[in-house]
């Protein structure tokens, strides 16, 4: 029997075979087709848009990328793919476009972007026709002249940042057209006026910078209707009047920054309301004063500066325990009392803590984190004995200026010199050691200056709570402070430039630097007056057109705690330049053989150019003369002289130096001895308390200046003075003519001081220490002394004395 054929097999082969075959033709007959149709032309730039990009270009004088089709459709290749442009070297400058309109045909540029490329000029005109902007990018350029009006046409922007140029004029108030900004920079020029009210029309805003500006008055009240607002700088500008208690109701802020302006207190507590904070800084207030208590809601910080703040309160006020972020916490420069409280030292997370200058009490905490290691509490009255945390390595502690006793058992605890720097500066009291002291600032070795100081070389290792004192001890550093995120570093700016206006430009090359607090001390010095030379140079911001240039480094300058200098600007008083050499003198009196040299960062200055960090006080170079002739030797002089000896002391005339040295110092050693027998038998008739140092009396008197000249006759001269404790008094300078003993001149002065009479003004005390016996009466205004004391009698008092 034949087989049968299968028709279902056929019936397979008919229903999958085929069909399939027929697919394949029809898709190469499609595919003819398509490549016999011209294909469709690219989308094209806009031409207005695509002659302003070019023409905006060529004015800056800048090249597009090669990636760009510049010079015919600039949206295409990198201007329309996914590669991205933030923090993009390779394109810049740079746009990107969105091709999709008239049927994605037509191409508009909706980010440009110029950055960091050192464009010079004014914002180019060209920039308006850009009119579907979205982002603008122009941040660290040299753009100058006014912020263009024509910008509020740019009404699809979201994000514009002209941040770091050199910008000016007052804001145009079209920039409150551009409703859709989310995020708005301006800081870092130099705009200046009053803000716009119609800012407040940007209720989209997310974030505003308007820090490092001149803009002054209050700050803007319609800025309570930006509702969405998360980040507000306004640090380092002349807004005046009181914080905003509106501020409160910006519910949404997680960074609030208001340092360096001249915003009176109190603090508005409406702040306790922002509980989303993360950062907050608030500093340099001028008048008032705020409780601490506003902070206790605010338990998502992680950074928390209260600087220079005016806060009169305790810690205790707050329950810090419930920081667990807090990385951070800057209290220093206010009036807070109490003790420390244990749970501060305790947080989780905390590894700066800055509360000196302040006036807490007590002890320190028995235990701390071990995440903290940078702990300031100088400046307060702090005392008892040191913990055992106190001993562990790589610990900062700066405890200068408290009320600490140093003795066998803890001196070794910290570094040396700390008995040196605590209150009432207890080194040498009376006992001065050395005349005068010059320092090379940041430097490693010693040099001699032109001026014939030798500046020491001053190169430890300080950085955000540290204090060093020099190994005589003749003078002492200490420094404080920190900036969030800037790079850890010794504070030390070095560089191997020469340097204009001076004939020691070695001094130059090293600048100690310190992000808030920076002071210099000289200890064991002989009282009087004082010429202090400092001298400085920037070096950081080159003089160029270039945003590197932007920067600026402001401080004030006080000496034995009276501000001598205030917004202090290295590279402004030497005319705009850099690397060019400022020294600023000043004569002030040295009291209680101690001296102290501070400068201080009170909020103003740049922060981040031309990299975070660069922006606290800094000094060069400093000394401390005497305007008298000293009776101890400097450790300069010391030095030197061992120097010299060194080199001379093959030379036979060696001897005969020395000789003389000796009978020098024998002949001064018997003066010497005489005038102490003299004092002790001056004291055992007047007692100690009656008697005024010849150092104390000069510096009352300003080294007896003519200006201080009250009258004058045959008895001597009289002058005004001021002793340090505040009283005003009258010295009296007996004549050198006079062959009065000073055993005789003492009696009289007991017999004096033992009359009490209502027309008789009173004799304070005396001095023996000079070859011109003094007199200290009390001061009455509107009259000589003479006219003060009663009728004859003074005539014939005076005449007798």
């Amino acid at each position: 029997m034949k087989p049968r054929l299968s028709w279902s097999c056929c019936g397979c082969l008919h229903g999958s075979v085929f069909p399939g075959l027929l697919f394949l033709l029809l898709l190469n007959s499609w595919r003819a087709a398509a490549q016999a149709q011209p294909a469709a032309p690219p989308p094209q730039t806009d031409p207005v848009e695509a002659a302003a990009v070019n023409a905006i270009l060529s004015k800056l004088g800048l090249s597009a990328p090669p990636s760009w089709n510049i010079s015919g459709n600039p949206c295409s290749g990198a201007a329309t793919d996914d590669t991205q442009l933030d923090d993009n070297p390779a394109f810049n400058p740079a746009i990107k476009c969105d091709c999709s309109d008239q049927n994605n045909t037509l191409c508009h540029v909706t980010r440009f972007k110029i950055n960091t490329l050192d464009a010079v000029g004014p914002i180019p005109e060209e920039l308006r026709n850009l009119t579907h902007l979205r982002k603008l990018d122009l941040r660290k350029n040299y753009f100058t002249g006014p912020l263009p009006a024509f910008i509020g046409e740019l009404t699809a922007l979201e994000s514009m940042t002209v941040g770091i140029n050199a910008l000016s004029g007052p804001i145009p108030k079209e920039l409150g057209n551009l409703t859709n900004l989310v995020s708005l920079a301006l800081g870092s020029n130099n705009f200046n006026g009053t803000l716009p009210d119609e800012l407040g029309k940007l209720t989209k805003l997310r974030q505003i910078y308007i820090d490092s500006n001149d803009f002054s008055g209050p700050l803007l009240s319609t800025l309570s209707q930006l509702k969405n607002l998360s980040i507000l700088w306004a640090s380092d500008n002349n807004f005046t009047g009181q914080i905003p208690d509106y501020l409160g109701s910006l519910t949404n802020l997680t960074e609030l920054r208001l340092q360096g302006n001249s915003f009176q207190g109190p603090i508005p507590t409406s702040l306790s309301n922002l509980v989303k904070l993360s950062k907050l800084r608030i500093g340099d207030i001028v008048s008032g004063s705020s409780p601490l208590a506003f902070i206790g809601n605010m338990t998502s910080l992680g950074e928390l500066v209260l600087r220079n703040s005016k806060i009169s309160d305790t810690l205790a006020s707050v329950d810090f325990s419930k920081f667990g972020n807090l990385s951070l916490l800057d209290l220093s420069f206010n009036n807070i009392t109490g003790q420390i409280p244990q749970s501060i030292l305790n947080l989780p997370s905390l590894s700066y803590l800055f509360l000196g200058n302040n006036s807490l009490s007590g002890s320190l905490p028995a235990t701390k984190s071990p995440l903290l290691t940078n702990l300031d509490f100088s400046y307060n009255h702090l005392s008892g004995n040191f913990p055992s945390w106190a001993t562990e390595k790589n610990l900062q502690l700066n405890l200068v200026a408290n009320d600490f006793v140093m003795d066998s058992s803890n001196n070794s605890v910290l570094p040396r010199g700390l008995d040196c720097l605590q209150r009432n500066t207890p080194c040498f009291l009376d006992s001065p050691q050395s005349a005068s002291f010059a320092v090379d600032c940041g430097g490693s070795r010693t040099i001699s200056g032109s001026d014939n100081s030798m500046y020491q070389a001053d190169n430890a290792n300080l950085g955000a709570a540290s204090y060093y004192v020099a190994g005589a001890p003749t003078w002492g550093v200490s420094s404080v402070g920190l900036f969030t995120n800037a790079p850890n570093g010794s504070y030390i700016i070095y560089s191997s430039r020469q340097f204009d206006n001076t004939l020691d430009s070695a001094l130059f090359q090293t600048a100690r630097m310190s992000p808030s607090s920076l002071r210099y001390y000289g200890i064991g010095l002989e009282n009087g007056n004082y010429t202090i030379t400092l001298q400085f140079a920037e070096v950081d911001f080159p003089d160029i057109q270039s945003w590197t240039s932007r920067g600026r480094r402001v401080f004030d300058i006080y000496i034995q705690g009276e501000r001598k200098e205030q917004n202090f600007d290295i590279r402004k008083t030497a005319g705009g330049k850099s690397f060019t050499v400022v020294k600023k003198q000043y004569v002030v009196p040295v009291t209680k053989n101690f001296l102290e040299i501070h400068l201080f960062w009170a909020g103003k200055g740049t922060c981040c150019i031309p990299s975070k960090g660069y922006y606290g006080p800094a000094v060069s170079a400093l000394s401390a003369t005497p305007n008298f002739v000293p009776t101890v030797r400097s450790s300069e002089d010391s030095k030197s002289n061992n120097k010299t000896g060194v080199i001379v002391g093959v030379v036979v005339g060696v001897s005969v130096v020395t000789l003389i040295s000796l009978a020098g110092i024998f002949l001064w050693c018997q003066k010497r001895r005489k005038l102490l027998l003299e004092l002790e038998e001056l004291y055992t008739i007047l007692g100690r308390p009656n008697v005024f140092s010849y150092g104390e009396l000069r510096s009352a008197t300003e080294n007896f200046c003519s200006g201080n000249l009250l009258g004058e006759g045959g008895y001597g001269s009289v002058y005004k003075g001021k002793l340090s404790e505040g009283r005003v008094v009258a010295v009296k300078q007996l004549s050198q003519s006079s062959n009065q003993g000073k055993k005789q001149f003492a009696a009289e002065i007991e017999t004096i001081s033992r009359v009490q009479h209502r027309n008789l003004v009173r004799l304070y005390g005396c001095c023996l220490e000079s070859n011109t016996p003094l007199l200290v009466y009390e001061y009455l205004e509107n009259g000589s002394l003479d006219h003060a004391l009663f009728g004859r009698l003074a005539s014939r008092l005076a005449d007798t004395i």
